[in-house]
Formats: structure tokens, C-alpha cells, sequence
């Protein structure tokens, strides 16, 4: 009985020095292959210095002393214009929505009116355009423009009878921009 027992345990200890062996085997070749990839990536340690170009000298020539400039007056500093800040854009209706069987004529189509207007205390012209989220085929009338200090423009806004859909029609200008909500 004795020999058996001596047998199961010699037994595993060569299965554990079989396995430890092995992973040392396995351990010591993922160190070579990290190390490879490291030098051939040009590791701090693995890179090889470079030559570098030992510069010549080269004579230059003595410059010959020149005659002594003349003042000229500068001109006297003018007032710098200030540039004009951009046109801010008001719209109307105050409401800023529209139903479309409520605010807008029905014939063919619906057609509602907006008006956009240039703020008198503006220090430019408005450049102003329109664009819609609203399916279909939505006129704006017109569409962009340029409106002086303290003018306005109304702006007719066809929708078929079918885009009920609802969305914004927006009005922009060059700091800020409006929308009207649209619904049926």
C-alpha cells in the first residue's frame, strides 16, 4: 500500500514540474517576442544614432558702411472708424405661429403673411433669408433681402393644402433668426 501512495504523489509532483516548466517555457518566449517587437519599433534602447553634418565655415564679406538715412515725418494718426455692428431682425406676427385654417386665407392653398423688419437703431443694412422644415413645396415671397435701418418687408408664405405637417418657417439674419410655428 505504501508503494502506491509513494506513486500517486511522485506522480504529481512530475505533473506539476511538467506544468511549471511549461509556463516557464511559455513566459520566457512571450519575453522575447515583446522584446523583438520593441527594438524592431525603434525602442529608446534599440535605436541607433544618426549622423549628424559637421558645418563648414564660409567667409563673408565685410559690408561697406552706407550714408546715414533721412527722417521722414510720419503722418499725423486719424480717427480709426469703428465697423458697423450687424443689422438685428425683428418679426412679425408677435404671435409667432400660425394655424394655418385661423391665420392664413384658404384658397388654393393657404397664404399667410409675415413681416420682417430692419430695427431703425441698426447701424447697417439687414441681409435677411428664409428656409422651412415643412415638407412640400413652401413659397417664400419673397425669399432674402436687404432691408436699411428702420424698414421692413412683408413676406407672403404659401403652403399647398396638403403640407399640414407641422413645423417652423424661419427668417435669418446676420446675428440672430425668428421662427413661426406651422400647423393646420
Amino acid at each position: 500500500m505504501w508503494y502506491f501512495k509513494f506513486y500517486e504523489h511522485r506522480i504529481c509532483l512530475l505533473w506539476f514540474l511538467r506544468v511549471r516548466r511549461t509556463l516557464t517555457v511559455a513566459t520566457i518566449l512571450c519575453i522575447v517576442i515583446v522584446a523583438s517587437m520593441l527594438t524592431a519599433c525603434g525602442s529608446a534602447t534599440g535605436q541607433v544614432p544618426h549622423a549628424t553634418k559637421t558645418p563648414t565655415p564660409t567667409s563673408v564679406p565685410t559690408p561697406t558702411p552706407t550714408a546715414t538715412p533721412t527722417l521722414v515725418p510720419t503722418p499725423s494718426p486719424t480717427q480709426a472708424s469703428v465697423p458697423a455692428q450687424p443689422a438685428i431682425l425683428d418679426l412679425q406676427p408677435a404671435s409667432m405661429s400660425f394655424l394655418g385654417h385661423r391665420d392664413c386665407q384658404k384658397n388654393a392653398a393657404y397664404v399667410c403673411l409675415a413681416r420682417v423688419l430692419s430695427r431703425a437703431s441698426n447701424q447697417s443694412d439687414l441681409n435677411w433669408s428664409t428656409y422651412t422644415d415643412v415638407p412640400g413645396h413652401i413659397v417664400f415671397n419673397p425669399p432674402s433681402g436687404n432691408l436699411p435701418p428702420g424698414q421692413s418687408v412683408v413676406v407672403t408664405i404659401t403652403v399647398p393644402l396638403n403640407a399640414c405637417t407641422p413645423g417652423l418657417f424661419y427668417f435669418r439674419g446676420p446675428i440672430n433668426t425668428h421662427t413661426i410655428t406651422w400647423a393646420c
